[in-house]
């Protein structure tokens, strides 16, 4: 019996073991995750100033969607700029574009897609105290709309923006592919033959086949810039930033941060294996 019993609390202190050793491993992966993330953001936002220090020296430098590479302490980080006069405004966009948006890119069907664009329309042009319409003061906004689906915002807000971009119209060659499609009503062909095109740097690019009251040509000084941060387990984040070199005069920059992106993504590395 004495026997039986030594081997019972041998086991059971080898299962005791097991989970401790399990759950040391648990908390490894999350401080070492945790440590990567603070690094890896801060890598990020290192990046994204050192191309706005670039921006502002050649103020004409970017007038559509580029990627530049910094390297920054030893490793490559890729941030993509978009002009964000190429992006869908949903502070001034027609209820036809914001329809458009909706079903191209959100996934609506039709109906409720009409629905949704004078839901927001109603809801930006609804008077505040002083009597002049509150409007959308950034792209999330769009989830105060009551009724907005979530689903539909998930989807579309990487082609939108609230009141710094180009006054209801959208800029075709500042415009990312996702965002041709929608002023092409939804032709791939046409979307994908103007991006090449643009792209390409060709002159006198054919944008007869786009919706008219979709498109305009100004320019933006606002642009959103997304860093892509490699991290040391082969894993990778990213996050934006979206500014504007319409600087304050107090301020001692010569850009003006407008909104720092709260979703931050984390594509897998080995510290999620278990």
């Amino acid at each position: 019996m004495a026997l039986v019993a030594v081997l019972w609390i041998t086991a059971a202190l080898s299962l005791m073991l097991t989970g401790m050793t399990g759950s040391v491993r648990q908390e490894v992966r999350a401080a070492t995750s945790a440590r990567q993330f603070v690094e890896g953001r801060a890598q990020g936002e290192a990046a994204i100033n050192i191309v706005l220090q670039q921006m502002a020296a050649q103020p004409a430098s970017i007038t559509q969607q580029a990627v530049v590479a910094v390297p920054y302490r030893g490793i490559n980080v890729q941030v993509q700029v978009l002009p964000m006069g190429g992006l869908i405004d949903v502070k001034s966009a027609s209820p036809e574009l914001l329809q458009a948006l909706f079903v191209i890119a959100g996934g609506l069907a039709p109906g409720p897609a009409t629905a949704a664009a004078q839901a927001v329309v109603q809801w930006r042009t609804r008077p505040g105290s002083t009597g002049q319409p509150l409007g959308l003061e950034a792209p999330e906004d769009l989830m105060l709309v009551p009724g907005f689906p979530y689903d539909v915002y998930a989807r579309i807000a990487p082609l939108i923006a609230a009141g710094q971009s180009s006054g209801g119209t959208v800029n075709p060659l500042s415009a990312p592919s996702a965002v041709l499609l929608v002023l092409a009503r939804g032709n791939a062909a046409v979307a994908a033959r103007i991006a090449a095109a643009r792209d390409a740097r060709q002159v006198g690019i054919d944008l007869t086949q786009l919706e008219a009251s979709f498109i305009g040509g100004s320019t933006s000084r606002a642009y959103r810039l997304t860093a892509n941060v490699p991290l040391p387990d082969g894993a990778g984040m990213s996050f934006s930033q979206s500014i504007t070199f319409q600087a304050s005069a107090q301020s001692e920059l010569p850009w003006r941060i407008l909104q720092n992106s709260g979703a931050i993504s984390v594509t897998p590395g080995t510290t999620d294996r278990s």
